[in-house]
């Protein structure tokens, strides 16, 4: 009876040492850093290659040595994402489907800022809410992944005259109703209610309505592609200013993204070329 409680046993442990080696990936691995970017459209669509898209900028930068996950939700505000994204993320992130993160930029605001008698009134979230929803994201993301850096980025700014002719090229009930407006009394107050909550962290934020708002208005609208969204200049914008925030408070981590996993091909054709004096030779 001794006997067989002793290899029961044993076979125990050598089971459990077996999941163990299937589930814990060797500590000696080259992974590369995760960037993890979550938000709306403004997201979603930076991975556009017709409008060279910034996240498409960020993986073209950083393709030798970083893997940038884009978790975009058209027409997403901070409340489904909250609800609905989150919980994916976080299983994500639990279940190791990829590195934890060592980067997190949140983008959410513009449909939360939506006019509450426009055509898009649904997708309305009050600014107190707003700020409420992104203070429980970032807590959610600490929580998640502790050693991650946050970004939060704010609502950009709206082409009034775009959204005016959009609205009037409807042909639904909704015809003349404007869904957003650039105004500093709307957009502006969601733009700062983002910096009040990042700075309440003591997370860095990039303040893209500030930015874009400093330009002549027919300079900033030019960088739309329907008054909302952004084209290729303005992707260009976005992937610039994104990269000097980065550089500016996440030094170290820019350092590691600008390390290649691997070396060049030039290392192998220096090292370990092809000669012909010790090419394999036939047999017969």
């Amino acid at each position: 009876m001794t006997r067989i409680l002793l290899v029961c046993c044993t076979l125990i442990i050598v089971l459990t040492s077996s999941v163990t080696c299937q589930t814990a990936p060797p500590s000696n691995l080259n992974l590369r850093p995760v960037l993890l970017l979550a938000g709306d459209s403004l997201t979603a669509r930076g991975t556009s290659p017709k409008m060279q898209g910034w996240v498409e900028l960020l993986q073209d930068r950083y393709l030798r040595s970083s893997d940038v996950i884009a978790r975009g939700f058209s027409g997403y505000n901070t409340k489904w994402f909250l609800k609905e994204v989150m919980p994916v993320l976080e299983n994500e992130i639990s279940k190791n489907a990829y590195t934890p993160p060592s980067l997190i930029t949140v983008w959410l605001g513009t449909n939360d800022a939506v006019l509450t008698n426009g055509s898009n009134s649904e997708r309305h979230v009050p600014i107190d809410e707003y700020k409420d929803n992104l203070v429980k994201i970032v807590d959610r993301f600490r929580t998640a992944v502790p050693d991650a850096k946050l970004l939060l980025i704010t609502p950009s700014h709206i082409d009034d005259i775009a959204r005016a002719k959009f609205a009037d090229d409807r042909t639904d009930a909704k015809r003349g109703l404007v869904d957003r407006t650039n105004a500093v009394n709307f957009m502006g107050n969601y733009s700062r209610a983002c910096v009040e909550v990042a700075n309440s962290f003591g997370v860095p934020v990039l303040d893209m309505y500030t930015y874009f708002n400093a330009m002549p208005e027919t300079t900033r609208n030019a960088m739309l592609e329907d008054g909302v969204h952004f084209n290729v200049a303005g992707n260009a914008a976005v992937g610039q200013e994104l990269h000097n925030k980065l550089k500016a408070e996440f030094p170290t981590l820019i350092s590691a993204l600008d390390t290649w996993q691997l070396p060049p091909v030039s290392k192998f054709e220096a090292e370990d070329p092809w000669k012909a004096d010790n090419s394999p030779t036939n047999s017969s």
